[in-house]
Formats: C-alpha cells, sequence, structure tokens
C-alpha cells in the first residue's frame, strides 16, 4: 500500500507552489488533477507585487521573466467615451517588486511545471478525478480517486483542496460555504496588439460598461468587457460583427486602437466568457484537511488578488503543514488553524474590497456612476489616498478603508490639491 505526506486535489499555481515548497522539505507529495494534462483559460491575469515576491522567494521569478508576458507600470482609467479619470503608477512602491506582470495564465503554469518536473517526492496523476475522502472516524486519512480506469486510494495524514470555485474536496471535508455567481461576467478575447498602444493598460468605465484592454506581450492584448451573466446567449446570437461594432463604439481611441486587431476576430471560437464567483467558507480546515485559492475565498477579479492569494495560500499552508510534521504528526484542525489565522483576516478584507468595487464600478444607476468618477478624479489628485488603495490592492500592505476615507473621496477635488 503506497503512502504520501500529503496528497493536493487539484494541478493549479498554488498546488504546485504548495507542492514544491514541501517537497523541497523532503516530504512526498501526490498531486491529482481531473484534466489529462494542465491546461488553462484564453484569459488575461495579473500578477501583483505580493505574487511577485512569493515567485521570487521560491525561484520562480527569474525564468517566468524570461517567458513572452508584459511588465506593467501603470494602469489608466477613462470613462466609457475616453475622458482620462485616473493613472495609477506602481512605481510609487517599494522595490523590488513595484510592477505587476500581466500574461496568460499557461505562462506561470509552464514555469512552474517545468521545476516540478525535475523536482523529487512529487508524482502528479493527471487524469485522476477525485471521488471521495477517506476517514478514520474524525480524522482525514487520504482520498479515493478514478485513476486510468480503477479507483485507486491514495493516502496520507494531510488533504488539500486546490480543486477551485466549485470544490469537491471542500464538500467532501463537510465544510460550509457560500457560493456567490455575481450578475455580471466578461467576454474575454486576446488579439493581436495595435502599433499605436503603448506599454500601459487600459480601463473604460461606463453606464454598466467595462472594457479593459491589456498588453500581454510584445504582440498581443488581452480584452475583457462586462456583460451580464444571463445575456450571454442573447450576445453569441447577435453574432460576433455585433461586438466588435457595440466595442468599437465607445469612444475615438478604441476604434482607432482596434479596428485593424479585430478583423481576426471571425467566431466566438476566439472569444470566452468568464463568471465571476464568491466562496466564503465557514473555515478552511478540518482535522486532516484544508482548503486552498479559490476553493477557500474565490473573489471578483476587480481585486485582482486571486492568483496572488492563492499564491500566499500555499506559501504559508506549507509551514504550518511542516510544523505539524515536527510535533509528531500533529494534522488536528486546531493544529492547521495557524494557516487560517495568518492568511484569512487579510484575503476576507480582499473579498470586501472586491464587492465595494463591484457595486460601484459595474453600476448603471447615475448618482453612483458620478461618485465612481469622482472618486477616481480624486484618488489622482490625492497622493496619500491614492497609494494606500494601491498597496492594499496589490497586497504590499492591505490596509482598511476607513469611513474618513471614502468621505475624503467624496470632497470637491480642487481641497486635495497641494
Amino acid at each position: 500500500m503506497k503512502t504520501w505526506d500529503v496528497v493536493i486535489v487539484g494541478g493549479g499555481a498554488a498546488s504546485m507552489v504548495l507542492a514544491y515548497a514541501l517537497a523541497n522539505k523532503g516530504y512526498r507529495i501526490a498531486v491529482m488533477d481531473k484534466a489529462l494534462y494542465p491546461t488553462s483559460p484564453v484569459r488575461g491575469e495579473i500578477i501583483q507585487p505580493n505574487g511577485l515576491k512569493v515567485l521570487d522567494e521560491l525561484g520562480f521569478l527569474s525564468p517566468l521573466l524570461e517567458e513572452s508576458l508584459h511588465r506593467n507600470y501603470q494602469f489608466h482609467f477613462y470613462k466609457s467615451n475616453g475622458i482620462s479619470l485616473c493613472t495609477i503608477d506602481y512605481q510609487t512602491l517599494p522595490e523590488p517588486y513595484n510592477y505587476s506582470l500581466i500574461l496568460l495564465p499557461g505562462v506561470l503554469q509552464k514555469v512552474l511545471m517545468k521545476k516540478w518536473l525535475i523536482t523529487p517526492n512529487i508524482e502528479i496523476f493527471w487524469g485522476a478525478t477525485f471521488q471521495s475522502v477517506l476517514w478514520n472516524h474524525e480524522k482525514v486519512v487520504g482520498v479515493e480517486a478514478e485513476y486510468q480506469g480503477k479507483t485507486i486510494p491514495f493516502y496520507a495524514p494531510m488533504v488539500v483542496g486546490g480543486d477551485g470555485v466549485h470544490s469537491n474536496v471542500r464538500t467532501a471535508l463537510k465544510i460550509e460555504h457560500q457560493l456567490h455567481t455575481y450578475s455580471d461576467g466578461y467576454l474575454t478575447m486576446v488579439v493581436e496588439r495595435p502599433s499605436g498602444f503603448k506599454s500601459d493598460s487600459k480601463y473604460y468605465l461606463g453606464n454598466r460598461t467595462i472594457l479593459g484592454a491589456f498588453p500581454i506581450s510584445k504582440d498581443k492584448l488581452y480584452l475583457f468587457y462586462m456583460i451580464s451573466t444571463s445575456a450571454v446567449g442573447r450576445f453569441q446570437s447577435r453574432g460576433v460583427a455585433a461586438l466588435k461594432k457595440e466595442l468599437l463604439s465607445l469612444n475615438k481611441e478604441v476604434r482607432t486602437l482596434l479596428e485593424k486587431p479585430f478583423q481576426a476576430l471571425s467566431s466566438w471560437d476566439d472569444i470566452s466568457f468568464m463568471p465571476c464567483h464568491r466562496v466564503k467558507c465557514q473555515r478552511w480546515v478540518t482535522h486532516g484537511g484544508a482548503l486552498i485559492g479559490d476553493a477557500a475565498h474565490a473573489m471578483n477579479p476587480h481585486a485582482a488578488q486571486g492568483r496572488n492569494t492563492a499564491l500566499e495560500d500555499g506559501v504559508v499552508l506549507a509551514k504550518v503543514i511542516e510544523n505539524c510534521f515536527k510535533k509528531k504528526g500533529d494534522f488536528s484542525q486546531v493544529a492547521l488553524a495557524e494557516y487560517e489565522d495568518i492568511r484569512r483576516p487579510g484575503v476576507d478584507y480582499l473579498q470586501h474590497i472586491a464587492d465595494e468595487l463591484t457595486w460601484l464600478w459595474n453600476t448603471g444607476w447615475p448618482p453612483l456612476i458620478w461618485a465612481r468618477n469622482h472618486a477616481f478624479r480624486t484618488l489622482h489628485q490625492n497622493h496619500a489616498l491614492r497609494d494606500k488603495w494601491l498597496a492594499t490592492l496589490t497586497g504590499v500592505n492591505i490596509q482598511p478603508f476607513t469611513f474618513y476615507d471614502r468621505f475624503r473621496s467624496l470632497l470637491p477635488v480642487w481641497q486635495k490639491k497641494k
């Protein structure tokens, strides 16, 4: 009967970081994923400074920077008609992580996989479908999975669920949770980067309108366009030509930049839909089990922290699991609670901020549109408020926004000029 020290369900970035950190300490790790080979969606992602720090400390950042991606320093926010609202400059953050990376998910996955494959003590089971948790009374002792046509037990004193928003491990561990699907999602696409598109990323915000345009490499541009989740079928029935016409009608700059690359978008096969979810769990750990990433705390992408908080989960949980082994294999809920105690306060606040941004950015109500646009103009003028907002959303220094902060954001802009 083969056993491991830790079994991880789900082969995402957080699982890879967790497995790598533990394997380097000599622990035997089994990782399973239902995919036959790791795949990634056609969408861009942002590696924020807190994610950069994790990758750097584990030795992944240098090889990642050699891949096809975009090092981003500024995000520009505009009204949908093209009028400037605010510029957020990452170079005001402390070095060395005073930038973000924008890339396709598969780029990071590729770098992590290279290290995985040459790391002893990690055994990977692609195409293994999680079936159930194995229990000894109230204690987790492993999992069962369908693998190569057989039901196989994977025995370990510690099981980690990194299997995403709709986590089956979470259910099997009997962890109560709330799964919320937001009313709005995003159509995502990758097009040729226009020659006139400079190095910075752009958001266009209007009445129930969000268009994002992010470089993801020297020659590719990632676009996302907000639509109601219930309207996906209606958009598809109208055809790609109607979608392109709608986007190009936003303003002159968008039309000038995107008209040529849009010519290559010929069918819905070139476009994906990204739904948005929030997961709130009663707890993240149990006797012999823990959750990481979206399985524990999926959040709206407005915070741009889903991938980054998951990477941080992996590093912290690895240290806690190592301590559990040192304490004579104590994987009780009490022993594992240190992981949740460290990670949860900051993650809960980022979820809260993501919901506030969703409420404010996605709005079609004129008073809220005014408040949103005014708040952006205030951030552009008030350096202290902008720095606090940036440090929080990049995970550099999460600081709760007070009532006074919100009040200041709505004061007349001229009062903040220096």
